[in-house]
């Protein structure tokens, strides 16, 4: 039995894929893994039964599954992004007429099951979790004292369109005008939030008391040496495993970043300064994204929220379990884990592939395309448009990375 895992973002979705396939390949079942734009190729050389694919979207793995029906292979939906759970968003990540057409959806939790259900879908649904949160990552999550004093405080940067992928140094004129121009105020109000979280960050080292050790984690998306030069007396996170973040940190300060539920699954407490930010006025009437999200749960909604800078400065010269237990009063923890559920996914997965493994029969690989992958393949090393985040199984640096990602190193 052979399935192939296609990868849309390798910092988010290799979390445990290594784990994965090393317990499949003990039941004589192969696991793959590729980055999507090399999809056609590498399905047609593998030949697999089992596809899974990391979204729905039209532009993304619609043309995926149709293409994968024609050829009676299997189809199986696990989201690369979940902890988004409005009906809007729900009814964009899993579109009827694309979710008949799969064999089975692998939740990351019970909200998402409640909304498959109510569609008509409980057959296909498996409450899987996410490898990224698989409950062995936390056995020892309680060896770090509570009750120490704060010390060490970690900041994740939120940045991507200023210092990352998206609006360089060279083209911010340009993109501002286009943002105008195509009337994409939202994306324009982003990018004002970076400038504007820049200089929180740089407000918060001046005015908390030196004696707070902080380090600083930059997104996969940027490059440390632009934060070692703009903060000298930081410490800059190396690496792009959140968890080894954690493990060093007393205390995360955060606005709307996912990383606020993996700080609360470790027990860490997080102090929200989204009321610190000056919000552009059209992220403000956005009810999908920011400050005035809508819905019940959403990495905004968590963290203990400062009003002042004062306020952040007394908050941070309590003790830590001060601070857990104004975060389990608030049910941070309790939301954290809807948003994305604690579950044995490894247990969970191995078992679902092994069991479906009797409904096939072994199929060739088809050597004669392996021509047009190696070939795609180097089309795309040459001219393809360079994106971080893409999952390329020949290159050893994301084969490491594949390895450190690994449940409860």
């Amino acid at each position: 039995m052979k399935i192939i895992w296609f990868v849309d973002n390798k910092f988010r979705e290799l979390y445990g894929l290594h784990d994965l396939k090393k317990n499949l390949s003990k039941n004589n079942i192969k696991l793959y893994m590729f980055f999507l734009p090399i999809w056609k190729s590498a399905l047609d050389f593998v030949n697999p039964n089992i596809i899974i694919v990391p979204n729905l979207y039209r532009t993304s793995c619609e043309p995926i599954v149709n293409y994968a029906k024609k050829k009676n292979i299997d189809v199986f939906m696990h989201s690369s992004e979940g902890m988004f759970y409005t009906d809007e968003i729900q009814k964009s990540k899993y579109p009827d007429n694309l979710i008949k057409k799969i064999n089975k959806v692998l939740i990351w939790g019970k909200l998402d099951g409640k909304y498959l259900i109510k569609r008509g879908f409980k057959d296909k649904v498996v409450e899987s979790g996410c490898l990224k949160f698989d409950e062995r990552n936390y056995l020892d999550k309680n060896k770090k004292k509570k009750n120490k004093k704060i010390k060490i405080i970690g900041i994740p940067t939120h940045l991507r369109l200023i210092t990352g992928s998206g609006i360089t140094k060279n083209n911010i004129p340009h993109g501002i005008r286009m943002m105008l121009r195509k009337k994409n105020f939202l994306n324009l109000g982003h990018f004002k939030f970076e400038y504007e979280y820049i200089e929180l960050i740089s407000r918060i080292i001046e005015k908390i008391d030196k004696k707070f050790k902080i380090i600083l984690k930059a997104s996969p998306f940027e490059d440390p040496k632009i934060y070692r030069y703009a903060f000298p007396e930081l410490d800059i996170h190396k690496g792009n495993d959140v968890r080894d973040f954690l493990k060093n940190v007393d205390v995360i300060l955060n606005v709307f970043s996912s990383i606020t539920v993996d700080t609360l699954k470790y027990e860490i407490p997080v102090i929200n300064l989204s009321n610190l930010v000056k919000w552009d006025e059209y992220v403000l009437k956005n009810k999908r994204f920011g400050p005035n999200d809508s819905s019940y749960l959403s990495a905004t909604s968590l963290g203990i929220k400062v009003q002042n800078l004062d306020h952040l400065n007394n908050l941070l010269k309590k003790d830590k379990n001060y601070l857990l237990n104004i975060c389990k009063k608030k049910n941070f923890f309790k939301k954290a884990n809807d948003l994305a559920g604690t579950f044995k996914t490894l247990e969970i997965l191995t078992d679902l592939f092994i069991n479906y493994r009797k409904n096939y029969k072994q199929k060739p690989y088809n050597y004669f395309m392996f021509l047009k992958y190696f070939l795609v393949e180097i089309k795309l090393f040459f001219f393809g448009r360079p994106k971080p985040a893409n999952f390329k199984r020949w290159k050893l640096s994301d084969q490491r990375l594949l390895y450190n990602f690994r449940i409860s190193k």
